[in-house]
């Protein structure tokens, strides 16, 4: 802004003196030239300082609305933020809900017992609903992720859970009620998985 106050003012200058010029006065100046030029003068700062009124109006309008546009990002970043919270809620009590019930196996007890056993001995899923719910509530929630994947606020926050449930997420790809392309938002958090020989003397 500034710069263009100077512009301004020296285009004002400039104008001036080439009005002057242009009009060839003889010296000494006479009281009528004299008064013309005064009112060409006048004339001059008036439009000057309407021009940098207007420029100084224009930039505190840029301002205002660089401001409200941070506001209302910042806005529709804790709303996101919120709705994302209550999407992390809402996943992690629906799994752990599917989790604490009992298997269609009676030799086993909860879900999660069931799960880890069948995927560390490379078993199917043996048709239990169980294994099914979760299964499709993991790949809503990979959805979700994968939707998500142009905005870090929700991805700071969904990363956690996604973390958390990543080793359940590979166990229900192992017992195959999930394919693993559609859980890659939690598999990508998984780590390697151990040799063969480890896993069966764990």
């Amino acid at each position: 802004m500034i710069a263009v106050v100077v512009i301004i003012v020296l285009a004002t200058l400039a104008l001036g003196g080439l009005g002057v010029m242009a009009s060839a006065p003889s010296w000494p100046l006479p009281a009528d030239t004299l008064a013309a030029y005064g009112g060409y003068a006048l004339a001059l700062v008036a439009a000057m300082g309407v021009l940098i009124l207007l420029v100084m109006l224009a930039h505190q309008q840029r301002l205002q609305q660089r401001a409200l546009t941070r506001s209302l990002e910042l806005q529709q970043a804790q709303q996101r933020g919120l709705e994302t919270t209550q999407l992390m809620e809402r996943f992690v009590h629906q799994a752990e809900l599917l989790l604490e019930r009992e298997s269609l196996d009676p030799n086993k007890r909860s879900v999660l017992r069931c799960l880890s056993i069948d995927a560390l001995r490379g078993n199917t899923g043996r048709g239990d609903p169980n294994y099914h719910r979760l299964a499709r509530l993991f790949e809503w929630l990979a959805q979700e992720a994968e939707a998500a994947g142009q905005d870090p606020v929700r991805q700071r926050l969904m990363e956690p859970v996604l973390r958390q449930y990543a080793e359940i997420a590979d166990q229900l790809c192992h017992v195959g009620e999930a394919d693993p392309t559609r859980l890659e938002p939690f598999l990508r958090f998984q780590p390697q998985a151990r040799p063969e020989a480890e896993r069966t003397e764990a």
